[in-house]
């Protein structure tokens, strides 16, 4: 019984770590959207530089982005008032993106004024709301169809060229922090701020 229940769990770990991977190498599909600031947004942005995508598509997602946003946002953002010497954000884009497809696109204008009222100024242009096809039309992405899957948000860090190459989803954990790192500093390297 043992040895049935540890094979088991050694193949159920071996699917999550294939689908994590399943998209890494894949091309991110071009989207875009208004930010926060009413500005159309490409994602990825057209600007040469490493991205990280954090794509929500349900409103029961919140609560795991709460988590997610601060830790995110100080790798990426200066907050006012901070001094340069005191913080070296990351020369990389970051882009929350809220993914609305269906009738949800119905409810954009109240999805954003909720937002807005729940995030800082600072980080207005940051987020971005796509009104998209169906979820079937952004087949690389591998976004879960079931009610839990829906309820996580989905992160997907994109070389400069825009390829996938780090994705998970779910909960916040400073491991899962720290993985992003690792593969911000593999992408951009050690000189990432000196003048080029």
């Amino acid at each position: 019984m043992k040895l049935k229940i540890s094979i088991l769990g050694f193949i159920l770990s071996n699917l999550l770590i294939f689908n994590a991977l399943a998209q890494v190498g894949k091309t991110y599909p071009a989207m875009s959207g208004d930010n926060l600031l009413d500005k159309n947004t490409p994602i990825p942005p057209k600007n040469g530089k490493v991205t990280l995508v954090a794509l929500a598509y349900s409103e029961d997602s919140e609560e795991y982005l709460k988590a997610w946003r601060q830790p995110l946002f100080d790798l990426f953002i200066q907050a006012p008032g901070t001094k340069l010497f005191d913080f070296e954000p990351y020369d990389a884009n970051i882009k929350f993106v809220v993914l609305l497809t269906g009738l949800k696109k119905a409810v954009s204008g109240k999805v954003r004024s909720k937002m807005e009222d729940n995030v800082k100024d600072h980080w207005k242009e940051h987020i971005v709301i796509v009104k998209g096809k169906t979820l079937a039309s952004y087949p690389d992405l591998d976004l879960g169809k079931g009610k839990d899957d829906r309820k996580k948000p989905y992160f997907y860090l994109l070389d400069k060229s825009g390829k996938i190459v780090w994705h998970t989803s779910g909960n916040y954990t400073k491991a899962k922090q720290q993985e992003i790192e690792n593969k911000l500093h593999e992408l951009i390297g050690d000189n990432q701020f000196e003048d080029k």
